[in-house]
């Protein structure tokens, strides 16, 4: 009788280069299994003594039930939270170790809380001398110390809700106390659930409350005054002309989500959760609908009309929004999304002829070529968006698989880099701040609208704002704009024509795009 070999554990993959190391705890980008799915998340080590005069490293899983518990966040949130708990202990634990003899008394809870709020935001490193606690924090400033205040709050709040996790903190004794980072954490956890439990009782019936406990010592941050950086009106053109064609290939996907975060002023992510039953065409016009990719309904092949949550579950799938790994994308939400809102053309003539032209060869010709190459032990899916060989290969799918958020962002950035190589611009390049990140379209859109006239209640409905004054970010114009205007202003025409040479880029490049595409449609 032969005999299984047993199976050989596998360790935990530790991505090593983006571990962070503090003095009483590491932070590590970690491959972990949760309910039987793999998931890497930011997992939170604390050294703990083993009693022989040696450190253990334990694992915060507190922490990690709290991340499944919003596993739809994105990383970068899990790692503030989990960056922000590790700093939260090297303080208690520098602030206990210096002074230990506080632990008794009622300053303790000011000096522990009061204190790392300071310390966050101003640093631990004295002007002159040298930082007593040795944790040389160099100073945050007072919005990423908010950031990270505000998460901590939230953490604890739900941390105080858990019954095994209100033990746990309160576990801890001060009786004989002894340099140990994990009852630091515990201490410190105990005052922050008893501050919430104390004193933020009476605050129920308020209409709203701070972000964190902290406002005395570092300020909410209040509505940002600076302009919203919209991508620069001088490549507007271009990059939907020439950002995504080079002499050998068109991106057609890449190209096609393009036109469509510029016409209809979407975010990013919204024109990926599209069906291709979510637009129809008038007249040779594009009409565009977005729904809310879970709840709102939709006819099945049966006739029935289902959410759409069950109605891809006939494919196998699940809401973008809802699932894992690669095929996940995110949903803000948008005013009325579960009836169905229409997408409102950007007012540039020549911009929605060209994308009603690619999205009528898109449909007609690009995805049926697509999905034909597709693998028969593949399903076929309703998305509007398909990966191509060339993107599905580079993304690890299938021909036909959805399009991907990161071939978009693969091919998003080859796009700017065409431009500053065919323009001979260097400072090309993309970045959040100068406003050439695919997020930079929607700021151009509203900044568009507004400049041109539109009044307030208008650019809310177009841009989906649930609220009326998300708008007012689009009215905080540049020093150079401000000077246009006012030079506008002193001629009569005011601020309706301040983008008027959008339309003639768009003239320019009129002629010969429209060539170009005829003669790529007859190939």
């Amino acid at each position: 009788m032969l005999l299984k070999k047993p199976k050989k554990s596998r360790s935990r993959r530790i991505y090593y280069a983006r571990l962070e190391r503090g003095r009483c705890f590491v932070v590590v980008r970690q491959r972990t299994k949760v309910s039987g799915v793999h998931r890497v998340w930011p997992q939170l080590y604390i050294f703990v003594p083993d009693g022989r005069g040696d450190f253990l490293l334990r694992r915060d899983e507190h922490l990690q039930e709290f991340f499944a518990d919003h596993d739809a966040r994105g990383y970068q949130w899990m790692l503030d939270i989990a960056r922000a708990i590790g700093l939260l202990i090297d303080h208690s634990m520098a602030t206990l170790s210096a002074e230990p003899e506080e632990i008794g008394k009622p300053e303790l809870e000011r000096r522990l809380l009061r204190a790392f709020a300071i310390a966050l935001r101003d640093g631990t490193i004295p002007l002159h001398g040298v930082d007593e606690k040795k944790l040389y924090w160099s100073p945050r400033g007072s919005h990423r110390a908010n950031t990270y205040l505000k998460y901590l709050t939230y953490y604890f709040e739900c941390l105080g809700r858990t019954d095994d996790a209100s033990r746990w903190a309160p576990a801890t004794s001060t009786k004989n106390w002894k340099p140990d980072p994990l009852t630091a954490y515990r201490l410190v956890a105990a005052l922050l659930m008893r501050k919430r439990n104390a004193l933020l009782g009476h605050l129920a019936a308020k209409p709203s409350q701070a972000s964190h406990r902290f406002g005395g010592n570092v300020e909410p941050r209040g509505p940002s005054m600076a302009s919203v950086p919209s991508f620069p009106s001088s490549y507007f053109a271009p990059l939907l002309h020439h950002g995504f064609r080079d002499d050998t290939a068109v991106d057609e996907t890449a190209e096609l989500l393009v036109h469509l975060l510029a016409c209809f002023g979407v975010r990013q992510s919204e024109p990926f959760h599209l069906f291709t039953s979510d637009l129809q065409f008038v007249d040779g016009k594009p009409h565009i609908y977005f729904f809310d990719p879970e709840l709102s309904k939709v006819t099945n092949r049966q006739g029935h009309l289902v959410s759409r949550r069950e109605y891809l579950a006939d494919f196998g799938l699940r809401p973008r929004n809802a699932a894992k790994g690669r095929l996940y994308v995110g949903w803000k939400g948008m005013a009325d999304c579960v009836e169905g809102v229409p997408g409102f053309n950007l007012p540039i003539d020549f911009l929605i002829e060209r994308t009603g032209i690619l999205l009528q060869r898109y449909l007609l010709v690009t995805r049926p070529s697509i999905m034909a190459r597709r693998p028969k032990r593949a399903s076929d899916h309703p998305f509007l968006l398909v990966s191509s060989g060339r993107t599905a290969v580079a993304s690890g799918g299938e021909i036909g698989d959805p399009y991907t958020v990161s071939a978009f962002k693969r091919a998003w950035r080859g796009a700017i880099r065409r431009l500053a190589i065919r323009y001979d611009d260097d400072s090309l390049r993309v970045s959040k701040k100068a406003g050439t990140s695919p997020h930079g379209l929607r700021h151009f859109y509203g900044r568009f609208l507004w400049t041109a006239g539109v009044e307030g209640a208008v650019i809310q409905r177009c841009m989906h704002h649930k609220s009326f004054e998300s708008h007012r970010v689009y009215t905080r114009l540049t020093p150079s704009e401000i000077d246009e205007l006012l030079r506008r202003h002193a001629e009569g025409p005011g601020r309706t024509r301040s983008f008027a040479a959008i339309h003639e880029s768009f003239d320019n490049f009129s002629g010969p795009t429209s060539e170009t595409d005829e003669d790529q449609q007859d190939d």
